[in-house]
């Protein structure tokens, strides 16, 4: 069995794991319920299909789980600002639930990057979105309904803003921030009304 299989077999860990393809940095996955492992497909966060191609791997991207004071703080802060957040989801259920002496990694609340815990206001992104895709977006993370921006300019970078609703009521809500004519970059999870925090590298 492959070291990734391996590693993603172990309920211990994650049910995600990074690793190089082709030389490009991909994201496996495991549904323990069907007892699958796919990967997500190029330019996308959440959507992937089977994989079996073990011998394609070059490398295992082991995130980093040292436990020091600095992952610590990192868990309280998310779990802070997820406090005053006024809609619901499953992202924010994991926050309240995580344990401050594990990494957000392995509280499941990140992938482990190097933007855990960086934060943007919604505020500051207003001014290079505009205060109409903003409005638009507060609407659907209040009304539960989806909703996706158009591409905008921001800092070098294409900005989207996008709002998921769930079956159980809850929501997924967020920025993506990719390079100009790519799927790939930095993405941020909203985790209160006024705040993106880091989530995963693309």
């Amino acid at each position: 069995m492959h070291e990734a299989e391996t590693y993603l077999r172990n309920t211990e860990n994650p049910t995600s794991l990074y690793v190089m393809i082709d030389g490009k940095r991909r994201r496996l996955f495991i549904n323990r319920k069907e007892n699958v492992i796919g990967i997500i497909a190029p330019g996308k966060r959440i959507r992937g299909y089977l994989f079996s191609d073990w011998n394609a791997i070059e490398k295992v991207l082991y995130p980093q789980t040292d436990n020091t004071k600095a992952d610590r703080k990192l868990v309280l802060k998310y779990q802070r600002l997820a406090k005053t957040a006024t809609f619901k989801s499953d992202w924010l259920k994991r926050i309240a639930a995580a344990d401050p002496e594990k990494s957000p990694y392995e509280n499941r609340i990140t992938t482990g990057t190097r933007i855990d815990g960086k934060c943007i206001r919604l505020r500051t992104l207003e001014k290079y979105c505009g205060s109409g895709v903003m409005s638009h977006f507060m609407e659907a993370v209040r009304d539960g309904t989806s909703y996706h921006s158009a591409r905008f300019e921001y800092c070098g970078y294409d900005g989207t803003l996008w709002c998921e609703p769930r079956e159980d009521g809850m929501i997924s809500a967020g920025f993506s921030k990719e390079y100009h004519g790519t799927g790939n970059g930095y993405y941020y999870l909203l985790i209160n009304d006024e705040t993106l925090i880091g989530y995963d590298v693309d």
